[in-house]
């Protein structure tokens, strides 16, 4: 079984609140293009940013407007090839779409569990309120119309994150081995954190989806007969 993993597209609700910067149609293309060289493609969360909204608890009308913004790709999204596991920016879509929080697939005798990260990121979890007061924050800003200020801090906080938290010996890494062993894995996919990256650990591999946000194409492909997992990637930041 061949799978493609993608995550962190962060369709906005209107245009000053978006971060996918790929066309509807450019993207499907993509999309298709993908659909026909894997059996299944796994989105890994982020897929909507419904956390930008001036109130906190508007998060459902921020994804019904995302989606209406791109109705192709959202229905495309919703595909029988497709699988989608919420991240923190799209959570609401676990209660509006039913979606789960992770997903377990097996084949070949390889087993895959993808999660969207953020569940291991030591700041989400230790100042929550914090984190989403600085995702409002930024969203003022692009309301302001100082989008390239948002972004560097966006931007910053992304760096940051990966130097402290990235490594093959840090949380994610760590999390990544207790799945590994609690439920029998060979690979653990993640997204969260924007930068695509491949790490052995003692247990299994992690491997992380980067991001289709900004223009990039990036995915992860698996093949579970040959156990080979692949970062591909393309675009601007």
């Amino acid at each position: 079984m061949r799978i493609a993993a993608l995550s962190d597209f962060h369709i906005g609700a209107r245009g000053y609140t978006d971060e996918f910067h790929h066309t509807e149609a450019d993207f499907l293309a993509y999309l298709a293009a993908l659909e026909a060289d894997h059996d299944h493609i796994v989105l890994v969360g982020d897929i909507y940013q419904c956390e930008h909204a001036f109130l906190p608890r508007s998060a459902a009308r921020e994804l019904a407007r995302a989606r209406a913004r791109m109705p192709a790709l959202a229905a495309r999204m919703h595909g029988p090839k497709y699988l989608y596991v919420h991240g923190n920016h799209d959570a609401v879509a676990a209660h509006e779409l039913g979606l789960p929080e992770q997903l377990r697939l097996a084949a070949d005798g390889f087993t895959v569990v993808f999660i969207h990260g953020h569940q291991f990121d030591p700041i989400f979890h230790r100042a929550r309120a914090a984190a989403q007061a600085a995702t409002w924050f930024t969203g003022r800003l692009r309301r302001a119309g100082l989008r390239p200020l948002a972004q560097w801090f966006e931007g910053h906080d992304i760096a940051l994150k990966h130097r402290r938290f990235g490594r093959a010996d840090g949380p994610y890494a760590r999390a990544a081995r207790t799945i590994l062993r609690e439920q029998a894995a060979d690979l653990v996919v993640m997204g969260h954190t924007h930068v695509a990256h491949l790490h052995a650990l003692p247990e299994g591999r992690v491997v992380n989806t980067g991001s289709c946000s900004r223009g990039r194409r990036v995915h992860v492909t698996i093949d579970t007969a040959a156990r080979s997992v692949e970062i591909h990637a393309a675009g601007s930041c």
